[in-house]
């Protein structure tokens, strides 16, 4: 009784803060904090939020099809609406990523319904890949698809399938092999550096894809935000931010220093003396690594005269480490105390 009276009372709490227009910027160390966030207010000119309603939504640099894709939005996740022209969506991600979207893949509601969809019990999709149907076992028809990491509210269950409701209100079943409650996984999440490269590997052979952050397609940054994401931590989405967050790794004797899961960048030279990070990968351990890159996730060596040697390893000019390092201050949570998904 007094654990369920405490989760209305913190609910209530959420709801006040939400409607209230919470704004303040928050840097969270993955271990140093006991309660929920806020997400950032909306707009003072009657702005919404929206919920992905697709499996992976494109996000763009300019509201045209064909402008350059920044990043993906997964089924669940919460954004906020900045601005509307036509049918596009400039919208922020959870990560604090702005681009545009097509209205048609989101959800459109208030902070109240945010707060509602983020009380919900939900599941984490964790199959690489499956559909939602429209009943369960054989006879029933695709609702939509699902990939890891995306989000949808369990409403029961069904022998081998959950009942499940989409952001929309579209309902569904999916099989209670490929998805578990949101919440118990994100609290259980305390990744080793093994449980990092576990799930990189999930990925292997996943088309490299300019923009991508989902099993869809991933480039070099949206591969390691992906993994880390899945294992509870959210990082930002672009090389050159994720170069600043973490501990600082001394590799100017070689790699001995490094373990499984720190991150390693690649960069060159500006004209002005400047180093410009372009490409990032996670260690795996014994002198290789996980990346996307040439054509797909993979795994290739930074140790020169191994048959798998990266060429462009001449190129590393730092690595980082997440997992176990003083954080504070850093542009990086638990997902658990993250006002945008708890």
């Amino acid at each position: 009784m007094r654990y369920m009276y405490f989760r209305k009372l913190l609910f209530a709490l959420s709801l006040l803060a939400a409607l209230a227009g919470c704004s303040r910027n928050y840097s969270v160390s993955p271990t140093g904090i006991t309660g929920t966030l806020p997400i950032p207010k909306a707009p003072a000119d009657g702005g919404q939020y929206g919920i992905c309603r697709i499996s992976v939504a494109n996000l763009r640099e300019d509201p045209e099809y064909e402008a350059e894709m920044g990043t993906q939005l997964l089924m669940g996740a919460v954004c906020r609406v900045i601005e509307k022209k036509s049918y596009w969506l400039k919208v922020e991600a959870p990560d604090g990523y702005t681009a545009w979207v097509t209205e048609g893949s989101l959800h459109p509601c208030d902070a109240s319904g945010i707060m509602a969809w983020k009380a919900a019990r939900r599941l984490f999709v964790t199959a690489a890949y499956t559909p939602v149907m429209s009943a369960p076992g054989k006879g029933g028809e695709i609702v939509c698809d699902a990939v890891r990491g995306c989000i949808v509210a369990c409403t029961g269950s069904s022998g081998r399938y959950w009942r499940c409701r989409l952001p929309d209100g579209r309902e569904g079943y999916i099989a209670r092999k490929a998805a578990c409650d949101c919440r118990e996984y994100f609290s259980s999440r305390n990744p080793s550096g093994e449980d990092i490269i576990a799930d990189a590997k999930l990925y292997l052979g996943v088309p490299y894809l300019w923009g991508g952050s989902s099993g869809k397609g991933l480039d070099c940054s949206g591969l390691s935000q992906r993994v880390y994401m899945d294992c509870g931590i959210l990082l930002p989405r672009n090389a050159s931010q994720q170069a600043r967050v973490g501990e600082d790794i001394d590799i100017s004797g070689g790699w001995d220093n490094l373990q499984p899961g720190d991150l390693v960048f690649f960069g060159r030279k500006r004209d002005d003396g400047s180093t410009r990070v372009y490409h990032v990968a996670i260690y795996k351990g014994d002198g290789e690594i996980i990346q996307s890159s040439k054509g797909c996730v993979h795994i290739a060596s930074i140790v020169r005269g191994r048959g798998n040697y990266y060429p462009e390893s001449g190129n590393i000019v730092s690595a980082r480490r997440i997992l176990g390092s003083d954080a504070s201050g850093k542009d990086f949570s638990k997902i658990i105390f993250n006002g945008w998904y708890f």
